[in-house]
């Protein structure tokens, strides 16, 4: 059940917020307040990692996905 939130939040921020507008190839959201900024899939998926939430394995197969678009 994790691994499937982790994967629709992901989802959800590499394809920009829902559809916010702005720039679709910027990690900041448009209606977002000067000075904050929106983590990358990369750096989510590294904290689940590090949390220890996911294997080395599955770490690995989803930062190979995620590298290649």
């Amino acid at each position: 059940m994790v691994i499937v939130m982790v994967v629709m939040m992901i989802g959800f921020l590499w394809h920009g917020g829902g559809g916010h507008g702005g720039d679709r190839g910027s990690h900041m959201s448009s209606g977002a307040p000067t000075g904050t900024t929106t983590k990358s899939p990369l750096d989510l998926l590294d904290e689940t990692y590090a949390r220890g939430e996911i294997s080395r394995e599955e770490y690995l197969r989803r930062r190979e996905d995620l590298l290649k678009r």
